[in-house]
């Protein structure tokens, strides 16, 4: 008797740590599912603020009165200060503190043509609201992620074509009519090719911001690559995209990457071709500028593959390489992702594969 009671007693401890074993690799496969479908790119923003407000410089000039021009001109002095100096600059109105800068000032504010491109500018973007709310948004994610860094002063206005964007330290400038639409009736005049005035559109101009506010916080020339190769520049061109991609999680892909569906198809359709004509060729570790450029540089298609190709195809495989790297190195923030400059180690650590 005794013995069948040690025998029950050992039985029913085998089946405890039996059902203990089932347990833990119950909660060891959740959790591994979990790890799996876990969306980086969703962040609780609940505990994080970012009251932002978009100056409108383009309507303080341009719907000012002629002779109260004089009078707006001290105004916009004392209210922008530097950033007025940037714009000067943009326009070719040079400097504010000197004498002769107020008269060109009013010559450009009452400017027939300058004048009729803001009432494009007006009908392109009746409302700025929208866009301020977009850009809250997109920064309330910044602040999340970099709670430490400085959320700049946005101001908009039109600067004659010149830039899109224009950052300067804390201040981050949208020229909106270099985003009427892709048929503006400007373009074309400009030398400005299709594949560029397709994003040339209200839809481009927050993911612009936040990809051109990245390239000056983690500028390539300052960052310490070392010797500039095909790998660290698309890996750089990669990571401002996927900044872009973390500050905006519902941007779609194509705008992200300024790709046509059919340019995404392509990319997606030809993943495992165009790493192995990249790796066959021994390109990763090229120096060649002009390869370089080639590959990464705005283009309507890159020119070594085919036509259904986008321009800068091989940065769409660096922000998968780059995706494969965060998912298998949690441990790595994006804060940390920005600042490394060991592109080997990330492509190591991607273990990428294409699908």
């Amino acid at each position: 008797m005794s013995l069948f009671c040690e025998k029950t007693r050992i039985y029913r401890f085998m089946v405890s740590i039996s059902s203990l074993f089932r347990l833990s690799l119950s909660i060891i496969l959740i959790a591994g599912i979990t790890a799996c479908n876990h969306n980086p790119y969703k962040v609780n923003l609940s505990g994080t603020e970012c009251d932002l407000a978009v100056k409108d410089l383009g309507r303080e000039i341009f719907e000012t009165p002629p002779n109260e021009l004089g009078n707006k001109a001290d105004e916009l002095r004392l209210k922008y200060g530097s950033a007025l100096k940037t714009y000067s600059a943009v326009v070719g109105l040079g400097d504010p503190a000197d004498e002769q800068w107020k008269t060109a000032f009013i010559l450009f504010a009452s400017d027939l043509r300058n004048l009729a491109l803001w009432d494009d500018v007006k009908k392109a973007w009746p409302d700025q609201k929208p866009l301020e709310q977009e850009l809250e948004n997109a920064f309330r994610h910044y602040k999340y992620y970099f709670p430490g860094k400085v959320v700049p002063e946005i101001i908009t206005c039109i600067s004659v074509f010149n830039n899109s964007i224009i950052v300067d330290d804390s201040l981050l400038m949208i020229s909106l009519d270099r985003y009427l639409g892709s048929d503006s009736k400007y373009y074309p005049a400009l030398g400005i090719f299709d594949y560029q005035s397709r994003k040339m559109t209200p839809a481009y101009t927050v993911p612009d911001c936040m990809y051109a506010w990245a390239s000056t916080e983690w500028d390539y020339r300052d960052m310490g690559y070392g010797t500039r190769t095909l790998l660290n520049t698309m890996l750089h061109e990669a990571k401002l995209v996927y900044f872009t991609k973390r500050m905006m999680p519902s941007l779609a892909d194509t705008i992200l990457f300024g790709f046509t569906e059919k340019q995404l198809d392509f990319c997606k359709n030809s993943e495992e071709k165009i790493w192995e004509y990249i790796v066959s060729n021994d390109l990763l570790f090229s120096t060649d500028s002009f390869m370089i450029r080639k590959f990464t540089g705005e283009a309507p298609f890159t020119s070594y593959f085919t036509e259904d190709s986008p321009g800068r195809a091989v940065v769409w495989t660096g922000f998968r390489i780059i995706e494969r790297f965060m998912r298998n190195n949690p441990g790595v923030t994006l804060q940390g992702l920005m600042t490394m400059t060991d592109c080997q180690e990330i492509l190591t650590g991607a273990k990428y594969k294409p699908d």
